[in-house]
């Protein structure tokens, strides 16, 4: 045994000892983070007035299952994305890193985006599944998810009014041309190659990885990225998958916005559909702008907004707001981050395995 790795070998129960430090570190920071944020819910409660007196559990408890099961089929979309390239992951292996990447993203304040990605593929990698396909299995869900979200939008603008229908028909159809048209493109193996190419030779002048990895990606670039493109071009769902992957996506949308619609009802209020979709949407752009995690702050304005402008009393909307984003937001991380805790000691230990980024990948 060299020099080298008998201190590797000395190092390795102190590196453990101090990721699992980080890792319960992560986790107060995002509780408390939660429990600096829930004071301002809590607050609109005196605005809700007798409309939380009359609250309905029943409908309080539909709401969170839905939302739930919402969350849940956003976990199988990223399943069966890894099914397609012949990665098969369990089911209840799949739900935990997404309750627990959801958590990280909606709590995490300025890298929770990053985070949530790097730790969906840590958590994929220690169940054998390659980087390149990990990384890009992390992606494609977000992006299809987007895009879908988009499109439902451009629906829901032509039925309820907003825009003419003609006009919605166009825009959707543009959106989903547009994104067929850039999947044809990025996954075209020349494209593909340029892209990693340049991507490589930044890769390998940066230190703090691994120094195998960057010394092939030194030698040969062009051979590892043609690698690494084979490697995507396994993630090619076929029309019939792609129908099951985009009805995925719907449904989980579909649900955090039936999630909504529970909430109102919890509280007794009537409200066109056309407004409660308004205010959804206003609530998933606050979360995409990423201004603050979970969109805190300005989500609860917009829905807060949108549901007064529909013709909603003060106390009844506040109350619909609290219900709905005590569940969705604060309810969902506090899943995560407590399924957060248990996986970071479950599972096999990580072990970066060289052979995916070096050897060649058997079509």
């Amino acid at each position: 045994m060299t020099a080298g790795t008998g201190l590797r070998s000395a190092l390795g129960p102190v590196r453990a000892h101090a990721k699992s430090i980080a890792h319960w570190a992560l986790v107060l920071a995002a509780l408390g983070w939660l429990a600096w944020q829930a004071p301002d819910l809590l607050r609109s409660a005196d605005e809700a007035g007798t409309a939380l007196a009359d609250l309905s559990w029943t409908w309080t408890g539909i709401c969170a299952l839905l939302a739930l099961v919402a969350l849940a089929t956003y976990g199988e979309l990223h399943r069966r994305l890894l099914v397609v390239a012949g990665a098969p992951i369990g089911i209840g292996t799949m739900q935990a890193i997404t309750f627990a990447e959801n958590a990280i993203s909606n709590t995490v304040p300025v890298v929770g985006g990053a985070g949530s990605m790097a730790y969906s593929i840590t958590r994929l990698r220690r169940r054998g599944v390659d980087a390149t396909l990990a990384s890009w299995s992390v992606v494609l869900p977000g992006a299809l998810s987007t895009i879908v979200l988009i499109g439902l939008a451009m629906v829901v603008a032509g039925a309820a009014g907003w825009l003419p229908v003609w006009l919605a028909v166009v825009l959707g159809l543009v959106v989903a041309g547009g994104s067929a048209l850039l999947w044809v493109v990025v996954t075209r193996p020349v494209v593909l190659r340029r892209a990693l190419t340049g991507l490589l030779h930044v890769g390998r002048r940066l230190p703090w990885l691994c120094h195998h990895c960057r010394g092939a990606w030194a030698l040969d670039p062009g051979a590892v990225a043609d690698r690494i493109t084979a490697r995507i071009g396994i993630l090619r769902p076929t029309p019939l998958q792609w129908v099951v992957l985009i009805g995925l996506a719907t449904l989980s949308w579909g649900l955090d916005y039936l999630a909504l619609t529970a909430a109102a009802m919890a509280v007794g209020i009537p409200v066109a559909w056309s407004g409660l979709a308004l205010g959804f949407l206003a609530v998933q752009a606050s979360i995409a702008l990423q201004i603050l995690p979970g969109g805190a702050g300005l989500a609860e304005a917009g829905l807060l907004g949108t549901l007064l402008a529909a013709g909603v009393g003060a106390g009844p909307a506040a109350a619909t707001v609290l219900v709905y984003r005590l569940i969705t937001w604060l309810g969902l991380s506090v899943v995560g981050w407590v399924v957060y805790a248990v996986q970071i000691h479950a599972g096999p230990p990580h072990r970066h395995r060289h052979t995916a980024e070096l050897a060649p990948h058997p079509a």
